[in-house]
C-alpha cells in the first residue's frame, strides 16, 4: 500500500470516503469489493483517534440484554463472529467473569436467568465458522469458592457466585483498522492518510467532492467523486456545518482508560461502580472492565462530558484516579495505586441523544446513515455515524446497501460478511502458526514468529521477507518488546507510515503499553531516517512528536 498523491488528486472516482477509522475502513474495504472507484482520505493517520481509544472489544452484545434491546444484541453477537472469520489472528476470546450478589437483581438466579436467555438469543452464530477455535465458547456459573480463587486480592465476601462467558478482545485494534485499509487498496481502492478534508466542491446543489490538503507538504488539490461519504466521526459537524446541513452529532462525550501490570490473571473482570446508565434492567451502576491484555490489565472506561478542541483530548490526572477509585472501591481491597499505571490513553465518543445528561452513559450502541438528498436536498453527500466498533462492518455494508442507486451501474453483492481480508485468509489459526514456525524456525524464534502470526496474519511472509533480505532485521528493538526491526522497515514500505509514532503506535504495539523506552525509539527513529531521508532535526522533531503522547500526566 503506497500513498499515491498525484492518483488521489487527478482521479475521478464513484465513491470518496472522508474518515480512516473503522467506519471509514470498513466503507472503502466493502465499496471496493462491490466494483466501485473508491478514494479514501484521513487526516491524521489511519485508526489514530476514536477508532484506537476504545476497550478493544469485539462485544457480542450482552451489554444490551439490559436495556431489553434483542435485535442489538443478536446483531452484535454475530458481528463478533463475522471478524473472527475474516481477520482470525487478530482477536481472542477472554473470559468474563460477572459476580453475583444476595440482592435479587444481582442474584445468581437472575444472573443464570440472563446467560439462559442470552444463549438463545445466540443461537446458530457458531456455524458461521470451520476454525474450531474461533468459536465462542461456552458460558458457566462460578461457586462463591470459585470466583475466589479466582480473583486473589478481591474481598469476595458479598459475591454469591458469577457467571463467566467470554469476548472477543482485539490484541491489537490500531491493525484491524488497517487490514481493512490494506484490503480495500489491494482491490484497487486509492488510500491516504494525512489528507485533510477542507470543505466540499458544491456545484449546484451537488457535493462533487472535496479541496483537500496533504498535511505533510501543504499542496491543496481537489478530489472529484459522484458520491462523498463523510465518516469522519466527531469531526463530522466540522464539515457538514459548512453546509448547515444535519450534522448528527449533538455532543461529546470523553473516556479513559489505564494500562497496568496484570491485576488478573487470564480472566476478565466486569465490576459494578456508582456510575448511572441507561437500563431497564438495572444491576447497579455502569460497570468498568479489567481485561488481561498482552501480559498487562487494560481498565475502563471513564465517561464524562467533553467540550474542549477535539484536537486536544488527554485523559487527565482525574481521570486516572476516577479509574483507581472505581476499581479499589468495586473490588473493597486496594489493587492499584497511581504508579502501577504504566499508560493512559482518551478519547472522543460523539453523543446522538436529543437531550444529554453528564451524569449518564449514554453511548447507545446506534449508528446512522444520513443521505443529504433526503433531508435537505443536497445530492452526492452521505454522513455515515459509527457507535461501535463491532458493528462497523455491518454499518458499511446497510450505507451502500441504501446509496447504491446513486451509481451509474449495479454494484456487485456485498461479499464482506465472509470474505477474508487478506492478511486473514487463514483456515485454521493454529495449524498456520505452527507452520509459520515450521518455515522460519531458522530465522526467527518462536516467541517472535508467534508475535508476528499475531499481528499480521498471512501477512507475516512480508515482514520475514525483509530479514531474509537483511538478516539484521531479525533484531529484537528492546529486550522488553518482542517487535524487530524489520517491522519498522514493514510499516515503511507497505503500510503507509510517515511519523515516527505511526509506527510506535499503530503499526506495532510498542507504545501501547507505556513508553517503550529510548533503546526502541531511538532505533525505529534510526531506521525510519534511513528510509525516509530524515535529517537530524527532523529526526527530533519525530522524537518530540511521539513524547507529546505520554506528556499527559508526567511519563
Amino acid at each position: 500500500m503506497k500513498r499515491d498523491i498525484e492518483a488521489i488528486a487527478g482521479g475521478d472516482f464513484d465513491l470518496l470516503i472522508i474518515g480512516g477509522g473503522i467506519t471509514g475502513a470498513c466503507l472503502a474495504w466493502d465499496a471496493a469489493n462491490r466494483g466501485l472507484s473508491v478514494a479514501l482520505v484521513e487526516k491524521d493517520d489511519f485508526g489514530s483517534a476514536t477508532s484506537s481509544a476504545s476497550s478493544k472489544l469485539l462485544h457480542g452484545g450482552i451489554r444490551y440484554l439490559q436495556q431489553g434491546r434483542i435485535g442489538k444484541v443478536r446483531e452484535s453477537a454475530f458481528e463478533r463472529v463475522y471478524f473472527q472469520r475474516i481477520a482470525p489472528h487478530l482477536s481472542r476470546y477472554v473470559p468474563f467473569l460477572v459476580p453475583c450478589y444476595p440482592t435479587l437483581a444481582k442474584s445468581s438466579l437472575a444472573l443464570r436467568a440472563a446467560m439462559l436467555l442470552y444463549h438463545w438469543i445466540c443461537i446458530g452464530q457458531n456455524r458461521w465458522l470451520d476454525d474450531p477455535s474461533k468459536r465462542v465458547p461456552d458460558w458457566r456459573m462460578l461457586s462463591r469458592q470459585e470466583v475466589a480463587e479466582t480473583l486473589p486480592g478481591f474481598d469476595t465476601r458479598k459475591i454469591t457466585g458469577a457467571a463467566l462467558f467470554h469476548e472477543s478482545h482485539m490484541e491489537n485494534s490500531e491493525r484491524m483498522t488497517l487490514a481493512f485499509v490494506t484490503g480495500a487498496a489491494a482491490m484497487g481502492a486509492v488510500t491516504a492518510n494525512y489528507v485533510q478534508a477542507e470543505g466540499f466542491r458544491v456545484r449546484q446543489n451537488r457535493v462533487a467532492g472535496i479541496e483537500a490538503t496533504d498535511r505533510l507538504t501543504g499542496d491543496s488539490f481537489e478530489i472529484s467523486a459522484r458520491c462523498t461519504i463523510n465518516a469522519a466521526g466527531p469531526w463530522i459537524p466540522m464539515l457538514n456545518g459548512q453546509l448547515r446541513t444535519d450534522t448528527i452529532v449533538t455532543a461529546f462525550s470523553k473516556g479513559a482508560h489505564i494500562v497496568t501490570p496484570a491485576v488478573t490473571d487470564r480472566v476478565a473482570v466486569a465490576l459494578t461502580t456508582d456510575k448511572q446508565n441507561q437500563a431497564i434492567i438495572n444491576r447497579g451502576g455502569r460497570h468498568v472492565f479489567i481485561i488481561p491484555w498482552r501480559g498487562h490489565s487494560l481498565i475502563g472506561t471513564t465517561y464524562d462530558a467533553y467540550q474542549g478542541e477535539l484536537e486536544d483530548v488527554r485523559p487527565t490526572e482525574a481521570d486516572i484516579e476516577e479509574l483507581i477509585g472505581d476499581i479499589n472501591s468495586a473490588a473493597g481491597s486496594v489493587l492499584l495505586k497511581r504508579e502501577h499505571v504504566k499508560y493512559a490513553y482518551a478519547g472522543i465518543y460523539p453523543l446522538i441523544d436529543d437531550e444529554i445528561n453528564t451524569r449518564v452513559y449514554q453511548g447507545t450502541g446506534e449508528y446512522q446513515v444520513v443521505d443529504h438528498m433526503e433531508k435537505e436536498r443536497i445530492e452526492g453527500l452521505v454522513t455515515v455515524f459509527g457507535a461501535k466498533f463491532t458493528t462497523a462492518r455491518l454499518l458499511a455494508e446497510k450505507a451502500l446497501n441504501r446509496i447504491s442507486p446513486k451509481f451509474e451501474k449495479p454494484l456487485r453483492p456485498c461479499v464482506t460478511r465472509m470474505r477474508s481480508l487478506p492478511c486473514g485468509e487463514i483456515e485454521d489459526l493454529e495449524a498456520f502458526r505452527r507452520e509459520m514456525i515450521r518455515k522460519y524456525d531458522s530465522l526467527l524464534t518462536d516467541e517472535t514468529i508467534d508475535h508476528l502470526v499475531k499481528l499480521y496474519g498471512t501477512e507475516t511472509d512480508g515482514v520475514v521477507t525483509l530479514v531474509e533480505r537483511d538478516p539484521r532485521g531479525a533484531e529484537r528493538l528492546s529486550r522488553e518488546h518482542p517487535d524487530i526491526e524489520a517491522q519498522i522497515v514493514y510499516a515503511v514500505e507497505a503500510e503507509m507510515a510517515v511519523h515516527l509514532d505511526d509506527v510506535i503506535f499503530r503499526r506495532t504495539g510498542l507504545g501501547t503499553l507505556g513508553y517503550p523506552g529510548n533503546e526502541a525509539v531511538e532505533r525505529c527513529a534510526d531506521i525510519m531516517s534511513e528510509r525516509l531521508g530524515w535529517d537530524p532535526a527532523r529526526r527530533k522533531e519525530e522524537i518530540e512528536r511521539l513524547n507529546a503522547y505520554y506528556d499527559y500526566a508526567g511519563r
